[in-house]
């Protein structure tokens, strides 16, 4: 399935237009429009008309230049169907950065305290959520905070929830390794 903005004239509509027509295997998220500073409103759109439309024990995000090995992917989600409420990712955290010329700017660094760091949160590459999750997602949408990165924003509507946070090394993809369900290109 993609995920994709109506930004109608695009040169590209043309392509998607045709290729859903076989495929059917596009989501246009409507209201939304395709900038690298709203992916974090599109990722948050994509879960709730993803939990909306269609019934899944689970969700994935997984960014578009990454390849995922979709049968170890659903071997592995096999193992946490006894679990209701799940982010399954390769946690990470790290800096915040301050600085507006900087690649990673987050504008409400501030909010992160003095030491700068952010939480622990899925790398944005790839990540699964259960579906009472992605429900929670849908119903609150509106009120759900997004920060400059999709990763970020996703990992803190999950902090004061009792969410199962799962440390996946097989969703690290950008070091392929041998059991990996993903490698980035």
């Amino acid at each position: 399935m993609w995920n994709c903005s109506p930004n109608r004239g695009d040169s590209s509509d043309k392509d998607i237009d045709n290729e859903n027509r076989q495929t059917n295997d596009f989501m246009i998220l409507e209201n939304h429009v395709e900038a690298p500073e709203e992916n974090s409103k599109k990722t948050k759109l994509f879960f709730a008309h993803a939990a909306d439309t269609w019934d899944a024990e689970f969700y994935a995000k997984v960014n578009d230049d990454v390849y995922v090995n979709i049968d170890a992917l659903g071997s592995m989600l096999g193992a946490y169907l006894d679990k209701p409420r799940v982010y399954i990712g390769c946690m990470k955290s790290g800096e915040v950065f301050s600085e507006p010329t900087h690649k990673w700017y987050e504008p409400d660094w501030w909010k992160f305290g003095d030491g700068k760091s952010y939480f622990r949160h899925a790398s944005g590459e790839m990540f699964v959520i259960s579906q009472a999750v992605a429900q929670f997602i849908s119903i609150n949408r509106a009120i759900l905070r997004t920060y400059a990165h999709d990763d970020v924003s996703v990992g803190s509507w999950f902090i004061g929830l009792d969410v199962k946070h799962i440390d996946e090394a097989k969703f690290c993809c950008s070091s392929w390794s041998s059991g990996a369900i993903c490698a980035a290109v």
